[in-house]
Protein backbone atom coordinates (compact mmCIF):
# COMPACT_ATOMS: atom_id res chain seq x y z
CA UNK A 1 0.00 0.00 0.00
CA UNK A 2 1.25 3.33 -1.12
CA UNK A 3 0.87 5.91 1.82
CA UNK A 4 1.91 9.53 1.88
CA UNK A 5 2.03 13.01 0.83
CA UNK A 6 2.74 14.51 -3.00
CA UNK A 7 2.40 17.74 -3.82
CA UNK A 8 0.50 18.83 -6.85
CA UNK A 9 0.70 21.95 -8.71
CA UNK A 10 -2.46 22.44 -10.04
CA UNK A 11 -2.73 24.51 -13.66
CA UNK A 12 -6.02 26.64 -14.12
CA UNK A 13 -8.87 24.93 -16.19
CA UNK A 14 -8.85 21.75 -14.20
CA UNK A 15 -11.01 20.77 -11.18
CA UNK A 16 -9.45 19.93 -7.66
CA UNK A 17 -11.64 16.78 -7.98
CA UNK A 18 -10.26 15.73 -11.32
CA UNK A 19 -6.96 15.95 -10.09
CA UNK A 20 -7.89 13.63 -7.43
CA UNK A 21 -8.86 11.12 -10.28
CA UNK A 22 -6.12 11.35 -11.95
CA UNK A 23 -3.49 10.51 -9.15
CA UNK A 24 -6.01 7.73 -7.95
CA UNK A 25 -5.44 5.77 -11.89
CA UNK A 26 -1.86 6.58 -11.50
CA UNK A 27 -0.57 4.97 -8.45
CA UNK A 28 -4.12 2.92 -8.05
CA UNK A 29 -4.43 3.89 -5.01
CA UNK A 30 -7.25 5.68 -2.47
CA UNK A 31 -6.76 9.23 -2.87
CA UNK A 32 -7.75 12.39 -1.79
CA UNK A 33 -6.97 16.61 -1.35
CA UNK A 34 -6.43 18.84 1.98
CA UNK A 35 -8.58 22.07 0.65
CA UNK A 36 -10.06 22.43 -2.66
CA UNK A 37 -9.00 25.00 -5.04
CA UNK A 38 -11.70 26.43 -7.68
CA UNK A 39 -10.75 25.41 -11.11
CA UNK A 40 -10.18 28.99 -12.23
CA UNK A 41 -7.39 28.96 -9.67
CA UNK A 42 -3.81 27.37 -9.97
CA UNK A 43 -1.21 26.88 -7.47
CA UNK A 44 -0.69 24.37 -4.72
CA UNK A 45 -2.85 21.01 -4.03
CA UNK A 46 -1.84 19.18 -1.41
CA UNK A 47 -2.61 15.39 -2.92
CA UNK A 48 -3.45 12.50 0.06
CA UNK A 49 -1.94 8.82 -0.42
CA UNK A 50 -3.59 5.99 1.47
CA UNK A 51 -4.00 5.94 4.73
CA UNK A 52 -2.53 9.50 4.62
CA UNK A 53 -6.18 10.48 3.40
CA UNK A 54 -7.10 10.09 7.12
CA UNK A 55 -4.69 13.32 7.76
CA UNK A 56 -7.02 15.77 5.86
CA UNK A 57 -8.30 17.77 8.49
CA UNK A 58 -4.82 18.51 9.92
CA UNK A 59 -3.48 20.03 6.85
CA UNK A 60 -6.34 21.91 6.24
CA UNK A 61 -5.98 23.71 9.50
CA UNK A 62 -2.47 25.25 8.50
CA UNK A 63 -2.08 28.58 7.41
CA UNK A 64 -2.06 29.16 3.54
CA UNK A 65 -0.88 32.04 1.72
CA UNK A 66 -2.29 32.69 -1.87
CA UNK A 67 -1.43 35.68 -4.46
CA UNK A 68 -4.56 36.84 -5.77
CA UNK A 69 -4.96 39.99 -9.03
CA UNK A 70 -7.64 41.88 -8.09
CA UNK A 71 -9.66 43.52 -10.68
CA UNK A 72 -12.00 46.48 -9.59
CA UNK A 73 -15.10 48.10 -11.08
CA UNK A 74 -17.09 45.58 -11.13
CA UNK A 75 -18.57 42.07 -9.33
CA UNK A 76 -19.40 38.89 -10.71
CA UNK A 77 -21.48 36.63 -9.32
CA UNK A 78 -19.04 33.78 -9.22
CA UNK A 79 -16.41 36.53 -7.26
CA UNK A 80 -14.17 35.74 -9.97
CA UNK A 81 -13.78 36.08 -13.20
CA UNK A 82 -15.64 32.78 -14.65
CA UNK A 83 -18.66 34.75 -13.99
CA UNK A 84 -21.72 37.70 -15.21
CA UNK A 85 -21.11 40.95 -14.04
CA UNK A 86 -23.63 42.18 -11.42
CA UNK A 87 -22.24 45.15 -10.11
CA UNK A 88 -20.13 47.53 -12.16
CA UNK A 89 -18.34 51.03 -10.93
CA UNK A 90 -16.09 53.55 -11.81
CA UNK A 91 -12.62 52.64 -10.31
CA UNK A 92 -10.33 54.75 -13.00
CA UNK A 93 -9.46 57.16 -9.79
CA UNK A 94 -8.91 54.42 -7.10
CA UNK A 95 -5.04 54.55 -6.19
CA UNK A 96 -2.88 52.69 -3.62
CA UNK A 97 -3.86 54.43 -0.84
CA UNK A 98 -7.72 54.03 -1.31
CA UNK A 99 -6.72 50.27 -1.63
CA UNK A 100 -3.97 50.26 1.38
CA UNK A 101 -6.61 52.25 3.64
CA UNK A 102 -8.85 49.22 4.03
CA UNK A 103 -6.70 46.50 3.69
CA UNK A 104 -5.93 46.22 7.51
CA UNK A 105 -9.96 45.88 8.13
CA UNK A 106 -9.37 42.06 7.05
CA UNK A 107 -6.90 41.26 9.19
CA UNK A 108 -7.29 39.09 12.43
CA UNK A 109 -11.15 37.41 13.04
CA UNK A 110 -13.72 38.43 10.41
CA UNK A 111 -16.91 37.53 9.55
CA UNK A 112 -17.07 36.55 5.98
CA UNK A 113 -19.69 35.56 3.21
CA UNK A 114 -18.61 33.14 1.18
CA UNK A 115 -19.59 33.08 -3.15
CA UNK A 116 -22.99 32.10 -3.47
CA UNK A 117 -21.24 29.86 -6.40
CA UNK A 118 -18.99 28.04 -4.24
CA UNK A 119 -19.41 24.86 -2.73
CA UNK A 120 -20.35 25.47 0.95
CA UNK A 121 -23.35 23.32 1.68
CA UNK A 122 -26.71 24.73 2.44
CA UNK A 123 -28.96 21.95 3.52
CA UNK A 124 -26.59 19.84 2.82
CA UNK A 125 -26.56 21.08 -1.50
CA UNK A 126 -23.95 23.21 -2.72
CA UNK A 127 -24.73 26.65 -2.89
CA UNK A 128 -23.40 26.99 -6.44
CA UNK A 129 -26.15 24.33 -7.33
CA UNK A 130 -29.31 26.08 -5.77
CA UNK A 131 -27.62 29.47 -7.20
CA UNK A 132 -27.37 27.80 -10.42
CA UNK A 133 -30.96 26.20 -10.00
CA UNK A 134 -32.33 29.94 -8.84
CA UNK A 135 -31.52 31.21 -12.57
CA UNK A 136 -33.29 28.77 -14.12
CA UNK A 137 -36.13 28.22 -12.38
CA UNK A 138 -36.91 31.82 -10.54
CA UNK A 139 -34.37 34.64 -11.83
CA UNK A 140 -35.49 37.65 -9.83
CA UNK A 141 -35.46 35.17 -6.74
CA UNK A 142 -32.37 36.42 -4.27
CA UNK A 143 -29.99 34.13 -2.72
CA UNK A 144 -27.25 35.34 -0.13
CA UNK A 145 -24.83 32.81 2.46
CA UNK A 146 -24.70 34.29 6.29
CA UNK A 147 -21.36 34.55 7.01
CA UNK A 148 -18.81 32.96 9.12
CA UNK A 149 -15.89 33.73 11.05
CA UNK A 150 -12.76 33.30 9.23
CA UNK A 151 -9.16 34.43 10.52
CA UNK A 152 -6.61 36.13 8.23
CA UNK A 153 -3.35 36.32 9.33
CA UNK A 154 -1.88 39.29 7.35
CA UNK A 155 -3.07 40.80 3.95
CA UNK A 156 -0.73 43.27 1.91
CA UNK A 157 -0.81 44.66 -1.53
CA UNK A 158 2.42 43.79 -3.73
CA UNK A 159 2.04 45.82 -6.75
CA UNK A 160 0.94 49.25 -7.88
CA UNK A 161 -2.99 49.96 -8.98
CA UNK A 162 -2.50 49.57 -12.67
CA UNK A 163 -5.40 49.57 -15.26
CA UNK A 164 -7.55 49.09 -12.21
CA UNK A 165 -5.89 45.86 -11.35
CA UNK A 166 -3.77 45.41 -8.01
CA UNK A 167 -2.04 42.32 -6.90
CA UNK A 168 -2.35 40.95 -3.03
CA UNK A 169 -0.83 38.71 -0.66
CA UNK A 170 -2.99 36.89 1.48
CA UNK A 171 -1.96 34.62 4.64
CA UNK A 172 -4.96 32.75 6.27
CA UNK A 173 -6.74 30.12 8.25
CA UNK A 174 -9.26 27.37 6.74
CA UNK A 175 -12.53 28.12 5.24
CA UNK A 176 -11.14 31.56 3.99
CA UNK A 177 -12.38 33.04 0.55
CA UNK A 178 -10.06 35.14 -1.39
CA UNK A 179 -12.79 35.46 -4.15
CA UNK A 180 -14.83 37.20 -0.72
CA UNK A 181 -11.93 39.44 0.26
CA UNK A 182 -11.80 40.90 -3.67
CA UNK A 183 -15.63 41.31 -3.60
CA UNK A 184 -16.05 42.81 -0.51
CA UNK A 185 -12.32 44.99 -1.33
CA UNK A 186 -14.83 46.14 -4.25
CA UNK A 187 -17.78 47.13 -2.37
CA UNK A 188 -16.08 48.72 0.45
CA UNK A 189 -14.22 50.96 -2.18
CA UNK A 190 -17.46 51.55 -3.94
CA UNK A 191 -17.17 50.22 -7.53
CA UNK A 192 -17.14 46.30 -7.29
CA UNK A 193 -14.13 44.08 -7.41
CA UNK A 194 -13.38 40.14 -8.13
CA UNK A 195 -10.37 37.79 -9.06
CA UNK A 196 -9.08 37.48 -11.82
CA UNK A 197 -5.80 35.33 -10.95
CA UNK A 198 -5.26 33.43 -7.59
CA UNK A 199 -2.48 31.21 -7.04
CA UNK A 200 -2.37 29.30 -3.93
CA UNK A 201 1.57 29.18 -3.11
CA UNK A 202 2.27 27.07 0.10
CA UNK A 203 0.15 25.23 3.29
CA UNK A 204 2.01 25.15 6.05
CA UNK A 205 5.68 24.64 5.43
CA UNK A 206 4.59 22.75 2.10
CA UNK A 207 5.39 25.33 -1.42
CA UNK A 208 4.16 25.36 -4.74
CA UNK A 209 8.02 25.63 -5.73
CA UNK A 210 7.92 21.86 -4.11
CA UNK A 211 5.18 20.88 -5.74
CA UNK A 212 5.00 18.65 -9.13
CA UNK A 213 2.59 19.47 -12.61
CA UNK A 214 0.80 16.55 -13.28
CA UNK A 215 2.65 15.30 -15.85
CA UNK A 216 5.88 14.86 -13.59
CA UNK A 217 3.76 12.54 -11.31
CA UNK A 218 5.90 9.65 -9.82
CA UNK A 219 6.63 7.01 -6.58
CA UNK A 220 10.16 8.67 -6.01
CA UNK A 221 8.30 12.49 -5.05
CA UNK A 222 6.18 11.31 -2.04
CA UNK A 223 6.52 12.66 0.86
CA UNK A 224 6.18 10.57 4.51
CA UNK A 225 3.15 11.22 6.51
CA UNK A 226 5.27 12.53 9.17
CA UNK A 227 6.54 15.34 7.19
CA UNK A 228 2.89 17.20 8.42
CA UNK A 229 4.22 16.79 12.09
CA UNK A 230 6.74 19.19 12.46
CA UNK A 231 4.02 21.75 12.36
CA UNK A 232 2.32 20.50 15.27
CA UNK A 233 2.94 20.37 18.45
CA UNK A 234 4.34 16.47 19.41
CA UNK A 235 5.27 14.09 21.23
CA UNK A 236 7.72 11.04 20.84
CA UNK A 237 5.88 8.46 22.60
CA UNK A 238 7.19 5.87 25.15
CA UNK A 239 6.21 2.05 25.05
CA UNK A 240 3.47 2.58 27.66
CA UNK A 241 1.89 5.24 25.99
CA UNK A 242 1.92 4.27 22.80
CA UNK A 243 0.69 1.10 23.62
CA UNK A 244 -2.77 2.59 24.95
CA UNK A 245 -3.30 4.97 22.27
CA UNK A 246 -3.10 2.24 19.72
CA UNK A 247 -6.04 0.38 22.07
CA UNK A 248 -7.99 3.80 21.88
CA UNK A 249 -7.43 4.58 25.36
CA UNK A 250 -6.30 8.06 26.90
CA UNK A 251 -3.30 8.03 28.42
CA UNK A 252 -1.89 11.24 31.24
CA UNK A 253 0.08 13.51 28.95
CA UNK A 254 2.72 13.70 31.84
CA UNK A 255 4.84 10.73 30.87
CA UNK A 256 3.89 10.17 27.63
CA UNK A 257 7.16 10.68 26.45
CA UNK A 258 9.26 13.43 25.28
CA UNK A 259 7.18 16.73 24.44
CA UNK A 260 8.38 19.18 21.80
CA UNK A 261 7.10 22.38 20.49
CA UNK A 262 5.78 23.00 17.45
CA UNK A 263 4.31 26.48 15.52
CA UNK A 264 0.76 25.97 15.48
CA UNK A 265 -0.96 26.46 19.40
CA UNK A 266 -3.81 23.78 18.41
CA UNK A 267 -4.90 20.92 21.46
CA UNK A 268 -4.43 18.68 18.79
CA UNK A 269 -0.78 17.25 19.03
CA UNK A 270 1.16 14.75 16.51
CA UNK A 271 2.04 11.69 18.29
CA UNK A 272 4.71 9.32 17.16
CA UNK A 273 6.18 5.86 18.31
CA UNK A 274 7.76 3.32 16.75
CA UNK A 275 4.72 1.56 15.58
CA UNK A 276 1.83 4.70 15.85
CA UNK A 277 1.84 7.73 13.91
CA UNK A 278 -1.39 9.79 14.53
CA UNK A 279 -3.05 12.80 16.45
CA UNK A 280 -4.34 13.20 20.20
CA UNK A 281 -6.49 15.65 21.45
CA UNK A 282 -4.98 17.45 24.76
CA UNK A 283 -8.58 17.40 27.23
CA UNK A 284 -8.08 18.43 31.08
CA UNK A 285 -9.95 15.79 33.57
CA UNK A 286 -10.19 16.96 36.47
CA UNK A 287 -7.34 20.00 36.02
CA UNK A 288 -5.16 17.09 34.86
CA UNK A 289 -4.40 16.89 30.94
CA UNK A 290 -4.88 13.89 28.99
CA UNK A 291 -3.94 12.82 25.43
CA UNK A 292 -7.39 11.33 23.72
CA UNK A 293 -6.45 9.66 20.45
CA UNK A 294 -8.70 10.94 17.24
CA UNK A 295 -5.94 9.26 14.43
CA UNK A 296 -4.36 6.31 14.59
CA UNK A 297 -2.03 4.82 12.08
CA UNK A 298 0.14 2.39 11.95
CA UNK A 299 3.80 3.32 10.59
CA UNK A 300 5.62 1.48 8.07
CA UNK A 301 9.05 1.38 7.28
CA UNK A 302 10.93 0.55 3.54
Amino acid sequence: MTSGILLLNKPEGIRSADCVTRVKRYFKEKAGHAGTLDSTACGLLVMLLGCATRLSDYIMLLPKVYIAVVRLGSETDTADASGEIVKCGDARNINENDVDSILNSFIGEIMQAPPEISAVKVGGKPAHKIMRSIKKENAGMEFSLPARSVFVHDIRRTSPVSDCEFEVKVRCGKGTYIRSIARDIGRMLGCGGHIRKLKRISIGSFSVSDALDLEELSSEKILPMESIAAFYNRILLNTEAESRLLNGLSVELNGAGEYITGVTDAKQVAVLGERLFGFAEIRDEEEIPYLHPRVNIMRTYE
